[in-house]
């Protein structure tokens, strides 16, 4: 099944190859600064979804990044060289922060592309998230409020919240002619997969752009109960409500017809991205925040300067080599398209590439 009707898109993997000097330094082991980072403002959640890959955090206090660091981050990452960040959370979401409107602000002024991904149940930033913001993506799993509260863990009106608060959203972005693409994000998941087509339609009534759906890191007890032509249907429904204004995307190329994870043997993408905890470490892999040996530093104790220093050194190599040995360990591989396509197109040279 076809993951889209256009090839120029959001969610194409593809896109990796417009950082063929970034690549090229991985591969000579020279790094040069992330294409994007990935800032989780809050540890901490007000939902409670069952598949969240970062349970295991449940238990920490709340943590949220301070103040003086809303502050300084944004012009660090733009001096660095940082093209992008996305604003996300672990185990929490980015709408809890006090200083979010800021942090957005500060990052648009700092010509930081910024993208943001939540579960829409708060929405006290919405004007900042309207006019700085080049996605807003969130993330629902569900077409019926039923669906939704068993899915996030959640009671049953928050569907209806959240809904409403997408729609004022988007009705406030159109009214004012800004060009925030407006997001609904949906999991494959046994609870909630059977509402997808009825997802697609609510999000097309609502305004939404983009429509995505992808496969969930679960265990393969649940991933079993999900039964594949029932599935194919839903996302085959879904396709034919795509319009100019409604893109629907079934994003599957990094797992298998099965819906497991691709296997890898190597990561070569870790360092186009960046990762910075709300409690301050900055990891070198998106998919490891539990695992101690992915930390680089902790930006909160020794500095923006130290992000700098360590980044490219023998040390961050070192983890990459760590993470390489450990590949079975990786909950899902955000980086898997991108790097099925350095090994296809920068080390086995199958563009040929010289010959243009």
């Amino acid at each position: 099944m076809k993951e889209w009707k256009s090839d120029f898109n959001p969610f194409n993997s593809w896109k990796v190859l417009a950082w063929a000097e970034n690549i090229r330094g991985i591969l000579d082991e020279k790094f040069l600064p992330p294409v994007v980072v990935n800032w989780d403002l809050v540890l901490g959640c007000n939902y409670n979804c069952p598949h969240c890959i970062w349970s295991k955090r449940k238990t920490l206090q709340p943590y949220k990044v301070p103040t003086e660091f809303i502050e300084k981050v944004p012009q660090f990452l733009h001096e660095w060289g940082v093209k992008a960040a996305c604003i996300a959370g672990e185990r929490g979401d980015p709408s809890l922060h006090p200083d979010l409107g800021m942090a957005l602000r500060l990052l648009h002024h700092w010509n930081i592309e910024v993208g943001y991904v939540s579960n829409g149940y708060v929405m006290k930033d919405m004007e900042a998230i309207a006019h700085y913001c080049k996605f807003a993506g969130f993330s629902m799993d569900a077409g019926t409020p039923e669906a939704y509260a068993r899915v996030k863990g959640v009671n049953i009106p928050n569907f209806g919240v959240v809904i409403n608060n997408i729609n004022k959203l988007t009705l406030y972005s159109s009214q004012r002619n800004l060009p925030v693409q407006v997001g609904y994000k949906v999991l494959i998941l046994p609870n909630s997969y059977q509402t997808i087509y009825e997802a697609a339609k609510i999000a097309r009534n609502i305004g939404v752009r983009d429509f995505q759906i992808r496969p969930a890191q679960l265990p393969e007890s649940e991933t079993a109960k999900i039964n594949i032509d029932i599935l194919n249907e839903q996302i085959g429904k879904a396709h034919s409500l795509g319009t100019d204004t409604f893109h629907v995307y079934s994003v599957r190329h990094k797992f298998t017809n099965t819906l497991k994870k691709k296997p890898r043997s190597h990561c070569w993408a870790t360092p186009l991205t960046s990762t910075w905890l709300a409690t301050g470490e900055v990891v070198a892999c998106v998919d490891l925040r539990d695992e101690d040996y992915n930390t680089l530093c902790n930006y909160f104790t020794d500095g923006l300067a130290k992000v700098r220093e360590v980044w490219g050194s023998e040390y961050h190599r070192n983890i990459i080599k760590t993470i390489n040995e450990r590949l079975d360990r990786c909950k899902r591989c955000t980086n898997g398209g991108y790097n099925d396509l350095i090994e296809k197109a920068f080390i086995d040279d199958g563009f040929d590439m010289r010959l243009i």
